[in-house]
């Protein structure tokens, strides 16, 4: 039976879960609900995330073991509401500009949250799927958004169909882990060392994995992110970058250090490798900055895998503050580049997002070269900025685990990726487009200033006090 002390200790899942479907209810009540439906849907985020922390330092499991409530889940949980809340703040600007300023727009971000806060406290895999699949169904119509856009349309598609049969992995090592272990409760499964050893169980967990994998972008799994970031709405790209990523790693990380399977360490490491060296050699010959930055993306993923191979109890506080890190200077370059572009009448496909584009930005619009020249420092993993660190504590997780040759060859490959990072910002400071430019009509709205500016703010406050968030958390400082 369900108890009132239970919801107590959820309350941010609830008011997700609350405010999702007001909004439903709102857009159908009110004729012109869009004004309300944004500010509701930024309160609701707000006081989900202020709510988050009075579970700190209790460890419980919840609803007859369901549920399970941690420092770490509950870090990975403000992360993504964090995300959102730029996200939310950002996106009011860019769909009255794409004409899609559509209630269900807000209602689809807030019940993508709900799939990923369910992900992360679950303590059932049943639970985890639940809220994977909630997440994904709302993922593939954001990125289908822009409906009279082909490519859109095309991205949401390719999404959808990799994503269903990538579904398949995760049902199929759910079955094999069922058929061992007779159970789908995480705690009955950790407290039962003899599974580690059985065949079975380690293929079920593989396919498990695998299908995670997907999500986050991990080589060979990677195959949808370029052609999904191109096509999809901006803002909704720069959320599935950073949020959907998230959501993933947040979920396997703690299966993965809880099991400790060591012959997972290897795998982990090549597919890190490969990662990373996919992802920033790829970028370096990207001309539209909309893919540069799903290869940039994709790299990350391989730079987080650095700390998944270590497995280890630095391994948790190094991703999660490299995803704190992640989400602010990912999705402030995405928004900024949803700012700069355009859409051309003719083709309905959009002008200004290749790097061409942005040669001069400096002189039309400092403010937003000044913005988007810190976020690139920062994922260029450049100090004082939150992505050095971010960077720094992953290898020092992986040095830390005798894995010193994984972080050498990581080093070596993130500074392949200072390379375009810095064409960028070369681009938009010291070279200046061919003939004469007219005013492009660049508008920096008030919610775009908010917007971007939360998330220079945290690039460098993080940067400046890495502890910070160790302390906000409890994590051990590092």
């Amino acid at each position: 039976m369900v108890q009132l002390k239970d919801l107590l200790e959820v309350i941010p899942l609830l008011i997700i879960a609350f405010s999702a479907t007001m909004i439903l209810m709102i857009e159908v009540l009110l004729k012109k609900s869009e004004s309300v439906i944004f500010g509701f849907s930024l309160v609701s985020v707000i006081a989900a995330i202020v709510m988050s922390f009075q579970s700190l330092n209790r460890e419980m499991i919840l609803f007859n073991k369901f549920i399970r409530i941690s420092n770490s889940s509950i870090a990975f949980s403000v992360i993504i509401l964090t995300g959102i809340l730029i996200t939310i703040i950002a996106s009011k600007n860019y769909i009255e500009k794409e004409n899609i300023n559509f209630g269900e727009y807000y209602s689809l971000l807030i019940f993508s949250v709900m799939g990923m806060m369910l992900m992360i406290f679950a303590n059932d895999i049943l639970i985890i799927f639940i809220g994977l699949e909630l997440m994904s169904i709302c993922f593939y119509v954001l990125a289908g958004f822009l409906r009279l856009r082909p490519k859109s349309n095309e991205s949401a598609l390719k999404y959808f169909l990799l994503g269903a049969f990538m579904t398949g992995f995760i049902l199929y090592g759910i079955a094999l882990i069922y058929g061992i272990t007779g159970s789908t409760n995480l705690s009955v499964i950790y407290s039962n060392p003899k599974l580690f050893t059985n065949y079975v169980f380690i293929i079920g967990t593989a396919l498990f994995i695998i299908g995670f994998m997907f999500k986050i972008g991990v080589f060979p799994f990677h195959m949808w992110i370029p052609d999904v970031y191109e096509g999809a709405p901006t803002i909704v790209s720069g959320m599935l970058s950073t949020a959907g990523k998230i959501a993933a790693i947040g979920t396997i990380l703690p299966v993965i250090l809880a099991l400790n399977i060591l012959n997972f360490k290897l795998v982990f490491s090549i597919a890190s490798i490969a990662t990373m060296l996919y992802g920033n050699v790829i970028a370096l010959a990207q001309t539209n900055i909309k893919r540069l930055l799903a290869y940039s993306s994709i790299a990350s993923a391989g730079y987080i895998f650095v700390g998944v191979a270590a497995m280890n109890e630095f391994s948790l506080q190094g991703i999660a503050y490299y995803l704190i890190a992640y989400t602010f200077m990912q999705l402030g370059a995405f928004i900024i580049v949803s700012i700069i572009e355009k859409k051309d009448d003719g083709s309905r496909d959009y002008v200004n997002t290749e790097i061409d584009s942005y040669k001069g930005l400096g002189k039309r619009n400092p403010v937003l070269a000044l913005y988007m020249t810190l976020f690139m420092f920062s994922l260029a993993g450049i100090p004082p900025f939150a992505g050095f660190w971010g960077k720094y504590y992953l290898f020092y997780a992986a040095i830390q685990s005798n894995l010193i040759w994984l972080s050498v060859i990581a080093i070596l490959l993130s500074l392949v990726g200072v390379y375009y990072y810095l064409k960028i910002i070369v681009y938009m400071w010291f070279i200046q487009p061919e003939g004469i430019v007219t005013e492009d009509g660049i508008s920096f709205s008030p919610l775009g200033i908010a917007s971007t500016s939360i998330a220079v703010l945290g690039t460098i406050v993080f940067g400046v006090d890495p502890n910070l968030f160790f302390r906000m958390f409890k994590f051990i400082v590092i």
